[in-house]
């Protein structure tokens, strides 16, 4: 919760932020602006966005009472303490003027909104590709698209603070920092619990983008692409017509059952592709730790077509799932 007030936004927890960062900038620009007048010159203008730190005014009472007793006070005759306030004056002018500040802000990117910054990313951190190695092996080591999913979510906001940092992130050696530890550091995620061990030793920040497309590969992957030939056949034009009269009245979870089935069972060839595929969803439910209530099943059993068989699962799959 304290990270989310820290972060501007125009609604919700972030007007907080917003109205702090507001009030800061007020207060810069309009002693900017009074020491314009005095120079006799409007004063110049930046975006937050390319703020940097000679931007600011940066100086304190020990600066001034510094310079004030080693350039301004002089002792004259008798003892007398002379100040040269005109030259105190000129270095307030010259410590003091700054741009006015404009606030420009992207807005920011939260869990589970759009997002389609990837491109900006490159302008932050140069990327680069991970090795074909590499991806191979993090590929093997993500479980499931769900997982996929979530560690796909976190490392898009990981993005959207790096596009937020703008310029504080804009180095080469930035890009060396693994992007397990940002998550620590700056999220205060825990990525072992969804970037894999391989994630968190290799992925730095300049592969992010090469992370992404991975984990976006695994999210989009088509569970049936590696199962048997012989459970990929076309389904019949009589057949198909028959399943797409019944399609709405399919529950969603048999979508779900035939797409983890058979990823995890079909590419092996020990079920035979003439075998009912009604008959091999009756024994998942008997047989297997996968649960479907007595409804789900009965709307199954009720309207898939008796028909079908295991040489059509992947055809059946596409076409309930289309």
């Amino acid at each position: 919760d304290t990270i989310l007030m820290c972060i501007p936004d125009s609604k919700d927890d972030g007007m907080y932020a917003l109205a702090v960062i507001d009030w800061l900038v007020a207060q810069h620009n309009q002693l900017v602006q009074i020491v314009a007048g005095t120079l006799g010159y409007p004063a110049r203008k930046v975006s937050s966005r390319l703020l940097a730190q000679h931007d600011v005014i940066k100086y304190s009472k020990h600066e001034l009472m510094r310079y004030l007793t080693s350039r301004c006070a002089t002792w004259g005759v008798g003892g007398k303490l002379n100040l040269d306030l005109k030259q105190m004056e000129s270095h307030l002018r010259r410590e003091l003027s700054r741009p006015e500040v404009t606030i420009e802000m992207r807005g920011f990117q939260w869990l589970g909104e759009s997002f389609s910054a990837g491109g900006e990313l490159r302008s932050v951190i140069k990327q680069r590709d991970l090795l074909p190695d590499n991806i191979d092996r993090l590929k093997s080591e993500i479980p499931s698209p769900a997982i996929a999913n979530t560690c796909l979510q976190k490392v898009e906001m990981a993005i959207a603070f790096i596009l937020k940092s703008g310029s504080s992130l804009g180095t080469e050696k930035s890009g060396e920092m693994l992007l397990a530890d940002y998550m620590r550091s700056v999220l205060a995620e825990s990525p072992e619990s969804f970037m894999g061990t391989g994630a968190c030793a290799d992925v730095r920040l300049w592969h992010v983008d090469s992370y992404v497309r991975i984990l976006k590969q695994v999210v989009n992957k088509d569970p049936l692409d590696s199962i048997d030939p012989k459970y990929k056949e076309d389904l019949p034009k009589e057949l198909e017509q028959k399943l797409v009269a019944v399609k709405d009245e399919l529950p969603d979870q048999l979508v779900d059952l035939m797409g983890s089935f058979g990823e995890t069972r079909l590419t092996e060839t020990y079920i035979n592709s003439e075998t009912e595929i009604m008959s091999i969803l009756q024994s998942i439910r008997d047989y297997t730790s996968i649960e479907i209530d007595d409804e789900t099943f009965e709307a199954i059993e009720t309207n898939f077509p008796a028909d079908l068989k295991m040489r059509h699962w992947a055809a059946a799959y596409k076409l309930l799932r289309s």
